[in-house]
This record gives C-alpha cells, sequence and structure tokens, in this order.
C-alpha cells in the first residue's frame, strides 16, 4: 500500500527472529523492544508530526514461563520474558498497525528553518541555579557515540555561525550521505564511529551514530531512533536502503517551535509518512530489537524477516 507522503498512512509490519539452537538451551531470559511507541509528546512537531497505534501484538513460540512489560526513561515499551525450561529454537513474532501522520508544513524547512543552531546550543546550556532542560541527556557522550574536537570539525563545514539548525543538519545529512557508502555486513555493532570514519561505509546504525556523534560534539542534543521504513516506494522512485530490517535514524532537538526532527543519513531525507518509529534512545544500546541471555544451547543460527506494507 503505497501513498504520498503528505498524507496519513496505514502501515502493516511483520518483523520476526527466529533463533535455531545447536542443542537444546536449558533456559533462557530476553528483552524485546518491538512495540511501537505512540507519537505524542516528545515524538510530536511540526516536521515529523507523529504516529498512532492501531494494533500490536506479540507471539513467542516455545510459550514463555513469564512475560513483563515496562516502559523504559525514553517512553519505549520493553517486553521481559524468560523461558525456564529446555529449548531447541526461540521465534518472536511481532505485528503492528500503524497510523503515521503527515508533515504538518510540507514546505517546512523553507516555512520554519528553525532557530540558529549556536544560538540554540546557548539558550540549552546549563547555568547554576536554573533547570536542566528536559532534553540535556542527549547532549552527552554514550556507548556508541563519543564526542571529540574532529567530529565538531566535521561539522563546522555545514554549522556556520548563525546558520538555521534544520538547514545546517540537512547540509551534515546530505554530506555523509554522499561521502559514505551504504554496504551491507561492512561493519558489526562493535565497530566504532572512529572506524566507520576511516572506511568510508557502512549500514544505517552506523551512520546515525556517526551523525549523532557530529550534533552532539557540537552541543545540540540529538537522538537515535530505532524503526522500520516502507520496503516497496512509489512508482518511478528508487528503492531505499536498509528497506529489509530494522533500520536507524537521527532526530535532534530544533527548539520549543520545531521541537524534534527526524534526520535519515542512510537516504539523504527527512522521514516522512513511509517511516515507522519504534523506540528512542542514546545510541543502539538503549534500543536493540531483542537481546538476552541464554544458558546452554551452544552455537545458534539467526534469522530476520521484516515486511513494510
Amino acid at each position: 500500500m503505497n501513498s504520498k507522503p503528505d498524507q496519513a498512512s496505514l502501515r502493516k509490519v511483520t518483523h520476526v527472529t527466529h533463533y535455531d539452537y545447536q542443542q537444546p538451551a536449558e533456559c533462557a531470559q530476553q528483552i524485546c523492544i518491538l512495540q511501537p511507541q505512540e507519537g505524542t509528546g516528545m515524538l510530536a512537531g511540526p516536521l515529523r508530526k507523529g504516529q498512532r497505534v492501531i494494533h500490536h501484538s506479540l507471539r513467542i513460540q516455545p510459550n514463555p514461563s513469564t512475560v513483563q512489560s515496562r516502559t523504559d526513561a525514553f517512553g519505549n515499551v520493553v517486553h521481559h520474558f524468560e523461558l525456564n525450561y529446555p529449548q531447541d529454537h526461540l521465534e518472536v513474532h511481532s505485528e503492528m498497525e500503524v497510523e503515521v501522520l503527515p508533515q504538518l508544513h510540507p514546505g517546512a524547512i523553507e516555512d520554519l528553518p528553525g532557530p540558529a543552531w549556536n544560538k540554540l546550543v546557548e539558550g540549552i546550556r546549563y547555568r547554576a541555579g536554573s533547570s536542566i532542560h528536559a532534553d540535556h541527556q542527549f547532549r552527552f557522550e554514550s556507548k556508541h557515540v563519543p564526542l571529540s574536537e574532529p567530529m565538531r570539525d566535521y561539522g563546522m563545514l555545514d554549522f556556520w555561525p548563525n546558520r538555521p539548525v534544520v538547514a545546517s543538519a540537512k547540509a551534515l545529512m546530505n554530506r555523509i550521505y554522499r561521502e559514505f557508502t551504504y554496504k551491507s555486513g561492512s561493519t558489526t555493532i562493535h565497530t566504532t564511529v572512529i572506524e566507520v570514519m576511516q572506511r568510508r561505509e557502512g549500514v544505517c546504525q552506523d551512520f546515525a551514530h556517526l551523525m549523532l556523534s557530529v550534533l552532539r560534539s557540537l552541543g545540540l542534543p540529538a537522538r537515535y531512533v530505532s524503526g522500520y521504513m516502507l520496503t516497496d516506494p512509489p512508482p518511478g522512485q528508487a528503492r531505499l536502503l536498509g528497506a529489509d530490517a530494522s533500520h536507524a535514524w537521527v532526530s535532534l532537538w530544533c527548539g520549543e517551535d520545531l521541537g524534534w526532527v527526524d534526520f535519515d543519513p542512510t537516504n539523504n531525507q527527512l522521514p516522512d509518512t513511509r517511516y515507522v518509529t519504534v523506540a528512542v534512545g542514546r545510541d543502539y544500546a538503549d534500543v536493540p530489537p531483542m537481546r538476552g541471555v541464554v544458558h546452554g544451547g551452544g552455537k545458534h543460527k539467526l534469522k530476520v524477516a521484516v515486511t513494510v506494507l
């Protein structure tokens, strides 16, 4: 089901994760972040308006001994489940229907450029005796996002003094797209931002971490976004990169009027109604689709299949 990016769209997503163990595992504890966020509050804004979750289901085979859910510090829905008996495989099947809302202003970048980026940085800087800005935590270094002078210098080519923050970020996104090559399997989650800079290749999470490192090194609050995007593009448009699995992009705080604005450096575009947001965090380590501990089982084979309609 295709639609124009400026129209509300109903997206149906299926995400299947399948583990086959070499031998039966005695027990397992798993955490998954697969339920999409509602697009109100911190996800809402003129450029990336938000989304409404119509339906979400999570099926786990074999049946888990216990299942619990909670909301983490970033507003993500986290499911925790245990299998307290031997199992030779594990399948987690996530299905969702999400209405993705359109941009408030089709020409929003030109109409609402936002404040100058350096004035925005100065405005949220902490001062003794004042309250800490709610989004201050997204300015700091995190596990996969280092802060450094080289990253700041790289960003200054696009973030010159008094340039509007959205225009600056869009230029940075465009440069990452031009200068780096998408290459599936070229990196792992352990590949650092510095290595990506040196190799000039990677996948969506690498480019998201790279852009985050630049933005935060400049003093701007920026967060990692995980989700999905439409696999089949509208007629006449090129197929997007990274569409067969979970996708990752960047959300930048652009001031009180604009709020959070999303940027996809992998595809050089602002996410629209083709994108479904699942979770936000400081980097990938905060929002992996699945992670856990398995006792026994030996080596395993992992298969992941994602379909977006």
